[in-house]
């Protein structure tokens, strides 16, 4: 694994770059306030992975909520965005649960 340290001061963040990464819970926990996440990913790119990141995020103690959306342009839009609210409603999630985005552009 390499780690590109991007120096933003109080800001600052790792990208780590390697290979099954997204099963190394160890390097997300740091980063969260709590422990609680919800996952938002797409038809495409949840199928692939969102079961390895959902499972070792579970298994460090990590609560992991997700919704898969559809994949592309049309649908980054309002009623989209009302389906994430709607998940992280229903799911009781609060100001400090992280949001992590899984793929997309």
């Amino acid at each position: 694994m390499q780690t590109l340290n991007v120096a933003l001061g109080d800001r600052a963040y790792p990208i780590h770059i390697g290979r099954s990464l997204l099963g190394r819970a160890d390097l997300i926990l740091p980063h969260l306030r709590t422990r609680r996440v919800a996952i938002v990913t797409n038809d495409t790119v949840g199928p692939l992975y969102l079961e390895v990141l959902s499972t070792a995020l579970a298994q460090a103690g990590v609560g992991v909520s997700a919704v898969s959306l559809p994949d592309g342009e049309a649908y980054k839009d309002w009623e989209t965005l009302n389906r994430i609210f709607d998940m992280l409603l229903a799911e009781r999630c609060e100001r400090s649960t992280t949001l992590i985005a899984l793929g997309g552009g």
